[in-house]
């Protein structure tokens, strides 16, 4: 196994429970492998850590404090306390976000369980190898029938594979609603990290309200706000969803929706143009940039959506970002540039909304927020 050397600052960091390091903080980088490796990592000659080593990756990423095996005992423990957390601290039961990566201390890896079955994203080769002993984990410590493994991102050279009864498809209770989640739909088959939001929602939805909800997906805000009575229009560029979307609204005995496939901002505009309006709009839109090279492009079509979902609202408007690049201050001084052209004064409603509890967030390791979502009451001017 190699070792490298890394320095002081590298070192405190490591202390301070940050679990990614940068390459540049390696002293011996004559020493880099070509490939992905665990490696283990040294200061002053003194075991420090043992870490995964991507050659194409600017971050280290720290496996274990301790100089130790990388077998099923390492995962059983690891697996085992991300659980307990999550059900004896969090109260969460049969669906809820087991494994996020750095937060869990298994880096790569994003475990979503639903039921008796789960989902594994994994976007390391050398993690990939051990999928089988996590399944035998999980099987072991949370009864999980099936594990579905992909890839994380585009272009991580992971070959999807199932394990256990190849169930794919489940239904899950998020408060007063019902979701029929698979396993093989967009990345782990559903967003859970909007679940508190959406059931915060439903506290604002008056029955008979005409709900618009943009980017829609699977209807996970739809079907909160159609529970309450609402009239839900719900607009999604993909037709597969929008498909499941329509037997959630079914699931929940809801009867007055309509769903729209489509250019959410061409579909807007339409709307706008013909002077409708609705009482809640809602943006839940995919990450507009991967790295901050794109930023300012990414804040201007934020900006733009966000200035015709408040043109559309008259009572409340709820918007969203999932772009890790774009942190807290852009997204509201964003939102804020976009009521004024839209000439609507609004006012927010509660704190600021972030990710739900089981999507972990360690005070040192920041890298792991990304969701921001804020309520805000709209005053027409």
């Amino acid at each position: 196994m190699i070792k490298l050397e890394i320095d002081k600052r590298a070192y405190n960091s490591i202390l301070n429970f940050s679990r990614i390091i940068y390459k540049n903080a390696i002293i011996n980088k004559e020493d880099l492998p070509n490939n992905e490796q665990i490696i283990k990592l040294y200061y002053k000659n003194k075991f420090v850590a043992k870490a995964i080593y991507d050659s194409g990756a600017p971050t280290i990423k720290i496996l274990t404090l301790k100089d130790e095996e990388i077998n099923k005992d390492f995962f059983y423990n690891r697996i085992k306390k991300a659980k307990d957390y999550r059900e004896n601290v969090l109260n969460y039961k049969d669906t809820y976000r087991m494994i996020y990566a750095e937060a869990d201390y298994l880096p790569s890896i994003i475990i979503d369980r639903y039921n008796d079955i789960a989902s594994m994203q994994v976007s390391s080769k050398i993690i990939e190898g051990y999928s089988r002993i996590i399944f035998e984990c999980l099987e072991e410590i949370a009864d999980i029938n099936t594990l579905y493994v992909q890839n994380a991102k585009k272009g991580d050279k992971i070959i999807p594979k199932i394990y256990g009864d190849k169930k794919f498809e489940t239904v899950i209770k998020e408060g007063n609603a019902k979701f029929k989640v698979n396993l093989k739909g967009h990345k782990t088959g559903f967003f859970l990290d909007q679940r508190e939001n959406r059931m915060d929602l439903e506290n604002y939805i008056k029955k008979g309200d005409k709900v618009l909800d943009i980017c829609c997906y699977t209807g996970g805000f739809s079907v909160h706000c159609g529970i309450k009575g609402a009239e839900v229009i719900g607009v999604d560029m993909s037709n597969e969803a929008l498909k499941v979307a329509e037997e959630n609204m079914t699931l929940n005995n809801i009867k007055h929706y309509n769903f729209i496939e489509g250019n959410a901002f061409d579909i807007m505009r339409d709307m706008i143009n013909k002077n409708e309006k609705f009482d809640v709009v809602i943006l839940d839109p995919p990450a507009f940039t991967k790295s901050s090279k794109d930023v300012k492009n990414a804040l201007k079509a934020y900006n733009t959506l966000n200035y015709l979902g408040l043109k559309l609202a008259k009572r409340m408007f709820i918007t969203s970002s999932c772009s890790h690049h774009i942190d807290r201050e852009m997204f509201k001084n964003m939102v804020v540039s976009s009521s004024l052209r839209a000439k609507k004064e609004i006012r927010q409603i509660g704190g600021y909304r972030t990710q739900s509890p089981d999507h972990i967030i360690t005070m040192t390791n920041k890298n792991l927020e990304y969701l921001k979502c804020l309520f805000f009451g709209v005053n027409n001017l």
